[in-house]
Order: C-alpha cells, then sequence, then structure tokens
C-alpha cells in the first residue's frame, strides 16, 4: 500500500479538477438532464459518449417515473439504489453512478463512502483498496482527509494512470493543465 498519494497530484487536483467538477455537476439542471447526461449547455458528458442518446432517453424516462422517491430520498444511498431500480439494458455501472451524483448534488447530498467503478476502481487497486463501495477513511492516510467523497472518486478517476508513474515530475497530465489521460497511457517512458 502506498504511504501517501503525490502532493503533485493532489496539487493538481486542487487547482484545476475541483472547480470543474463543481462546474461539471452544477451544470444538471433537473432529473432529465441527470439521466441523460446533457448539460445545461445540451453537452453529453464524456463518461456516456458511447451510450447511444436514445438509450439515454429511456432511462431518463424511467428514471422520471421514480420522481416522487428521489424527491423523498434522504441520502446518496437512497438515490442510488433508486436509480439502479431503472436500469436497463446498456446503462452500466458508471452511468448509474453519475446519474446517481448529478441529483444527490441538485439535493445538497453527498455519498457516505467511496463508489468505485471503471478509473476510479483502477485508480483504488493501485492504492491496494479494493470493493465496490469504500469507507472514506481508507484514503485519509493518503493525504486525501480534505476531500470530498465524491471527489476522492473523480481524483481515483482522472490520476489513476499517474499512481504508478515514476516520472512523476515530467508526467505530462501535470505540466500540462489541459492534457487529459488517454487508454494508452500518459506516461510514455
Amino acid at each position: 500500500r502506498m504511504n501517501k498519494v503525490d502532493i503533485k497530484l493532489i496539487n493538481a487536483f486542487l487547482e484545476r479538477d475541483r472547480q470543474n467538477i463543481k462546474a461539471d455537476l452544477e451544470s444538471y439542471k433537473d432529473l432529465y438532464c441527470a439521466a441523460t447526461s446533457y448539460n445545461s449547455s445540451n453537452i453529453k458528458h464524456g463518461h456516456q459518449r458511447r451510450i447511444n442518446p436514445n438509450i439515454l432517453k429511456e432511462f431518463a424516462q424511467k428514471v422520471l417515473e421514480k420522481e416522487t422517491e428521489l424527491e423523498n430520498a434522504k441520502s446518496f444511498d437512497d438515490i442510488y439504489t433508486i436509480i439502479k431500480s431503472c436500469k436497463i439494458y446498456k446503462i452500466g455501472r458508471l452511468a448509474i453512478y453519475d446519474t446517481a451524483i448529478r441529483i444527490a448534488y441538485l439535493k445538497g447530498l453527498e455519498p457516505t463512502e467511496v463508489y468505485l467503478q471503471q478509473g476510479a476502481s483502477w485508480g483504488a487497486h493501485k492504492l491496494c483498496i479494493h470493493g465496490k463501495s469504500v469507507n472514506r477513511d481508507k484514503f485519509d492516510d493518503l493525504g486525501l482527509k480534505d476531500f470530498k467523497i465524491h471527489e476522492i472518486e473523480c481524483f481515483l478517476c482522472i490520476y489513476h494512470k499517474c499512481f504508478d508513474c515514476l516520472y512523476i515530475d515530467s508526467c505530462p497530465y501535470i505540466v500540462t493543465p489541459t492534457l487529459f489521460p488517454t487508454k494508452k497511457g500518459i506516461c510514455k517512458r
């Protein structure tokens, strides 16, 4: 297990990514936008880029059918469970989580655990943390104590390819603010 996440990664997240994530969450104005992954500027979130818009619309209709339940939800876990019950073909764990976090943000609710799927799961695995959801205190000793729970999930997803990089000082994602990691990785050494 790593003792701490490199401070350069933490600083990059705090200086650049934290505000972008907040702005992204604030850009979903209602349940329908949250479920279709289209923000108020009618831009589809990159996580759901491969999902056909008609599939997202069908999913959104199922979410809208649960509007009263979602309005009465008292926690992120309640919202996540409701959204999970709306699952249809081609809607996976990441789309369910993203929809739930957008709706929870609209209601001012935060997860109580760090949900791990896709990139966040890969990042946690590199830090020797495993599971579908993990108590946030597992990340405190790694230098993420001041992060909100949804920020830990984002941090793990964004930087998972950097955790085992031996060349952190020349890592393009750290030195180039607009570069995002790709599936092929960011460090070419």
